[in-house]
C-alpha cells in the first residue's frame, strides 16, 4: 500500500507543480509598464519552441547500491542480485528526475537561431548540447556530457588506498610470517579484512565545433575535444615464491586526460567538366596519464613482520615477494595531416582521393622492474637494460582512391585502391625481463610491428529495370608484415548483389560474397628465435599453432532482406523477413605433420571454423484507427571448432610432439533467441497507451574432447580436457506507458501556449545469467586454490530483477 500510495502522491505533486508553473506563466502575462517603443528597424521578432519533462520514479525491491562483503568461506553470494549491470551507463535514481529540456528560438526570417538540448539533468549521465547558427555564414555546437561506466558494486578488496597509486595490505601475525600461510589462516585473514568497493569509470567530455562559410565556395572548421576519466578498474598481477606463482586481481587507479584539436579548410567550385572540392585538415591528439604506475603490497610476504614496513622499506631476498609495481598506460601524442579532394572528370566520371599522414610518439620513462616506490629488491640481479625510455615512433601513411563512372544511363562502375603503411620506427630493445617479481628471465627482444595493407576492387552495377539493379565486384587484399609468423597474406574477394522494388508492394535486397585468404610461408621457428635471440627462455604457443589472423581461410557472407510495405489483400500488414550468414572455414589441418629444423614434429593447430547465421522477421498490423500490434523474432547461432594443446613450446626442449596426451578438440556453440511484442492504442487525440515485452534467451555450450574424440569423464584426473556445463542467459523487459493530453482550453486559460501531457510509466527488467565460470568464483578463491593465495575480486554479478514506476509532466510549445 505504501508503494502504490507514493505513486499517487507523486502524481498529485506533479500536477501541483504544473499548476504553479502555469499560474506563474499566467501572472507573467499581466501587462507591465510599457517600455519605450524602439525604432522599427530595431524590432526583433522571435519564434520559440521547447520541450520539458520531469517527474518522479519509485522502485520495488531495488538491489543495494553497494553489495555486502563475504564473512564466511562460501561460494554463495551475500545477495543474489546487483545493481551494477542495470545502472552500467548511468544511475536510475528513485524520486524526482528531470528527463529532458529543449528550448530554442529563431528570428522570423530564420537568419539567426539557437537551441539548447539537455537530457538526464542533474544525473551522473547528464548531457547538454547547444547549437547556434547565422544562416549561410556561421554555425557551431558545444557539447558537455558525462558518460559513466559502472563495472561492479560487489567487488571485494582487502587493500586500503583504493583509487591511489599505493595499495596497502593489512598486517596479520598469522599471515606475515616466514612460512607459507595455511588455508585456515588465509580464510580468517580475508574474513576479517575484506570490504566491498565500487569499480567503474566516470568520463567528463567537452566538445566544441565551429564552422564558418564566408562565401559559398569556402568552409573553415575547427573542433576541440577534451575528455577526463577518473575511477578504478581491475588489473592483474602475480607474485612468485612460497609455493609457486600467485594470480591476483587488484583495483588499479584511473586518472587521465585526452585532448583532440582539429582545423580544416575546404574550397569547392566548378570547372569545365563539373564540380570539384579540396579539403585540408590538420589535427593533434594527446593522452596524458596522471599515474605512471601503481604499487601493491603482497599480504602474504614475511617482510611485513617488521612493524611499519612498506614497499619503500629496505629489504633483501624474501620467500614471498613483498611488492608488485605495475606500469600503466604511458602518455602519448599523435599528429595528423589530411588532404581530401574530389573532381568531376570527362565521360561522366568523378575521382575522389584522400592522402593522410599520421605521426605517433611516446617517450615516457620506463619503470624499473627491480624498484617498488623507492625500494630496490636486492634479490634481483643481472639486469642489463640500458634504455631508459621507449622513444616510440610510428608513422602511418594512408592513400585512398575512388573512381566512379557512369558508363551508360544504366551501367555504373566503381574502381577503388587503398594503400595503408604502418611504419614502426621504434628502436629494437634487448631486455632482461623479470619473472614473477622475483628473478631475471631470459633475454628477449622487444620491437615494434610494421605492416603494409593494400586493397583494390572494381564494381559494376546495372539497372536492368527502372526499379531493379544487379551488380558484382572483384577485390584483392594484401598485408605485408616485417615481423610475424607469416610475412605476407593475400585475399581474393568476389561479390554479387541485387536490389529490386515492386510497385507499392515491397523491396528485396540480397548479396553474396566469397573470399580466399592464403599466407605465403608460415615460419614460427624463425619468429621465436627473433623474440629470444639467446635461443632459450619463454614458453610460447605450440609451434604448430596457426593464429586466426594469419591462417589460410575461406569465407562466405550472405544477406537477404525483404520489406513488404503493402501486401495485396492485406493492406494493414507490413513484414520484413531477413537472413544473414558468415562462414569462416580455416584450412588448418590437425592431421598434417610439421617438422622443424632439428627434426622435431608436431601438427597444425588453431581455429578450424567460425560460423554464424541469423534469421528474423518483423511485422506490424493495424486493426483499424488507433490500434497497432507489432511482433519481431530473431534467431542467432555461432559455431566454432578449435584444436589446441595443453602444453607450450620451450626452445630448450624443442617442439612439443602432437600426441593424444596433449592435443584436444573443442566446439564452442552459442544460440540466442530474441522475441519482441508491442502494441499501441490511441483512444482519441488526447489519450493513448503503449506497451512492449521482450525476452532474449541465450545458451552457450563448450565441449572439450581429447584428440580421439572421447569426452572426458567429470572425475578424470590427468586428462587434458573436461566437460563444461551450459551457460544460460535470460534477459526480459516490460515497458508500458499511458499518456494523457490535458485539456487545451484549460491550458490556454492558465496562460500557457502549448501542449501539456501527463505520463504514467511502468518498467520491469530482469537479468539471469547461469555461468559456472563466475558462479564458482569466491572472493579470494580460498575454497578452490590449495595454497589459498590466488585472489579474485568477485566483481562480476549481472543479475537483477527491478520493477520501476514513474509519473511525469511534459510541456511542449
Amino acid at each position: 500500500m505504501e508503494f502504490h500510495g507514493r505513486i499517487v502522491l507523486t502524481s498529485l505533486l506533479s500536477i501541483a507543480v504544473a499548476s504553479i508553473a502555469l499560474q506563474s506563466a499566467r501572472a507573467g502575462d499581466k501587462p507591465a509598464p510599457a517600455p519605450a517603443e524602439p525604432a522599427a528597424e530595431e524590432k526583433i521578432e522571435l519564434d520559440t519552441w521547447g520541450d520539458i519533462e520531469f517527474g518522479g520514479r519509485y522502485f520495488k525491491d531495488k538491489p543495494k547500491e553497494l553489495g555486502s562483503a563475504w564473512t564466511t568461506a562460501t561460494i554463495n553470494r551475500p545477495e543474489a542480485e546487483s545493481i551494477a549491470k542495470y545502472e552500467e551507463y548511468g544511475n536510475v535514481p528513485q524520486g524526482f528526475y528531470f528527463e529532458r529540456l529543449t528550448v530554442g528560438g529563431q528570428t522570423k526570417d530564420a537568419e539567426y537561431a539557437a537551441e539548447l538540448r539537455a537530457t538526464d539533468l542533474g544525473n551522473n549521465n547528464q548531457r547538454y548540447l547547444f547549437d547556434w547558427f547565422i544562416t549561410g555564414t556561421l554555425s557551431g555546437t558545444v557539447t558537455w556530457d558525462q558518460i559513466p561506466h559502472l563495472h561492479s558494486t560487489t567487488a571485494q578488496s582487502i587493500w586500503s588506498g583504493v583509487g591511489t597509486t599505493y595499495l596497502a595490505a593489512p598486517r596479520d601475525a598469522n599471515i606475515n610470517i616466514n612460512t607459507v600461510p595455511t588455508t585456515a589462516a588465509v580464510a580468517s585473514y580475508i574474513q576479517n579484512n575484506t570490504k566491498t568497493i565500487r569499480l567503474g569509470i566516470d568520463r567528463d567530455r567537452f566538445e566544441a565545433d565551429q564552422r564558418w562559410t564566408p562565401t559559398p565556395n569556402w568552409e573553415v572548421r575547427g573542433t576541440y575535444f577534451h575528455e577526463r576519466r577518473e575511477g578504478t578498474q581491475i588489473a592483474g598481477t602475480n607474485w612468485g615464491g612460497g609455493g609457486g606463482p600467485v594470480l591476483v586481481q587488484v583495483p588499479r587507479p584511473v586518472a587521465d586526460t585526452t585532448q583532440n584539436a582539429k582545423a580544416s579548410g575546404e574550397r569547392s567550385g566548378e570547372w569545365a567538366y563539373g564540380k570539384y572540392n579540396v579539403k585540408l585538415t590538420g589535427s593533434i591528439s594527446t593522452f596524458d596519464n596522471d599515474y605512471k604506475s601503481f604499487t601493491v603490497e603482497n599480504p602474504f610476504s614475511e617482510v611485513w613482520a617488521a612493524n611499519g614496513a612498506t614497499c619503500a622499506s629496505t629489504f633483501t631476498a624474501a620467500a614471498n615477494t613483498p611488492c608488485s609495481r605495475i606500469s600503466l598506460m604511458p602518455s602519448n601524442e599523435a599528429y595528423t595531416g589530411n588532404m581530401t579532394a574530389g573532381i568531376d572528370l570527362p565521360f561522366r566520371s568523378r575521382f575522389m582521393n584522400t592522402v593522410q599522414y599520421t605521426a605517433m610518439r611516446q617517450n615516457d620513462p620506463f619503470q624499473d622492474p627491480t624498484v617498488a616506490t623507492g625500494n630496490t629488491n636486492t634479490a634481483i640481479t643481472g639486469i642489463t637494460n640500458a634504455a631508459t625510455s621507449l622513444n616510440g615512433e610510428v608513422n602511418a601513411l594512408l592513400v585512398n582512391n575512388v573512381l566512379n563512372t557512369r558508363i551508360t544511363d544504366d551501367l555504373k562502375s566503381t574502381l577503388r585502391y587503398r594503400y595503408y603503411d604502418n611504419d614502426n620506427q621504434t628502436p629494437v630493445r634487448t631486455w632482461n625481463w623479470v619473472s614473477e617479481d622475483g628473478a631475471v628471465g631470459a633475454v628477449r627482444q622487444n620491437f615494434g610491428y610494421s605492416y603494409t595493407k593494400q586493397n583494390a576492387s572494381g564494381d559494376l552495377t546495372y539497372h536492368v529495370l527502372k526499379n531493379a539493379s544487379v551488380g558484382g565486384s572483384a577485390g584483392w587484399e594484401r598485408i605485408d608484415r616485417d615481423k610475424r609468423e607469416a610475412l605476407r597474406t593475400d585475399e581474393l574477394i568476389g561479390k554479387v548483389y541485387g536490389d529490386a522494388r515492386w510497385d507499392d508492394i515491397g523491396q528485396l535486397r540480397a548479396s553474396y560474397q566469397y573470399s580466399e585468404r592464403r599466407f605465403d610461408n608460415y615460419d614460427p621457428e624463425s619468429w621465436y628465435k627473433t623474440l629470444f635471440p639467446g635461443g632459450t627462455g619463454g614458453n610460447m604457443n605450440p609451434w604448430g599453432m596457426r593464429k586466426f589472423d594469419l591462417a589460410d581461410r575461406d569465407r562466405e557472407k550472405a544477406m537477404v532482406l525483404f520489406t513488404f510495405d503493402n501486401i495485396p489483400h492485406v493492406p494493414n500488414l507490413s513484414l520484413t523477413p531477413s537472413f544473414g550468414l558468415r562462414n569462416d572455414n580455416y584450412l588448418t589441418d590437425p592431421t598434417k605433420i610439421l617438422t622443424d629444423s632439428a627434426g622435431n614434429t608436431t601438427t597444425e593447430m588453431g581455429l578450424l571454423k567460425d560460423n554464424s547465421w541469423n534469421a528474423g522477421i518483423e511485422g506490424s498490423y493495424s486493426f483499424g484507427p488507433g490500434l497497432t500490434v507489432s511482433l519481431a523474432y530473431v534467431r542467432e547461432e555461432f559455431d566454432k571448432d578449435l584444436v589446441g594443446s595443453t602444453t607450450t613450446q620451450n626452445s630448450a626442449t624443442g617442439i612439443i610432439g602432437a600426441t593424444a596426451a596433449n592435443l584436444y578438440f573443442s566446439n564452442m556453440k552459442e544460440d540466442v533467441d530474441t522475441f519482441i511484442v508491442g502494441t499501441n492504442f490511441v483512444f482519441n487525440d488526447r489519450f493513448d497507451i503503449s506497451a512492449s515485452y521482450s525476452i532474449a534467451l541465450g545458451k552457450e555450450d563448450w565441449t572439450n574432447k581429447d584428440i580421439a574424440g572421447t569426452t572426458c569423464a567429470p572425475t578424470s584426473t590427468g586428462a587434458n580436457c573436461a566437460p563444461w556445463p551450459t551457460v544460460n542467459t535470460t534477459l526480459q523487459r516490460i515497458d508500458a506507458q499511458a499518456r494523457y493530453k490535458l485539456d487545451p482550453e484549460l491550458i490556454t486559460q492558465l496562460g500557457f501556449e502549448g501542449d501539456v501531457f501527463w505520463k504514467l510509466k511502468y518498467s520491469w527488467d530482469r537479468s539471469r545469467v547461469d555461468n559456472w565460470q563466475n558462479d564458482l568464483v569466491t572472493p579470494y578463491m580460498y575454497l578452490v586454490d590449495n595454497t589459498a593465495r590466488n585472489i579474485s575480486m568477485a566483481s562480476y554479478n549481472p543479475n537483477y530483477d527491478i520493477h520501476a514506476v514513474s509519473t511525469s509532466l511534459n510541456f511542449k510549445w
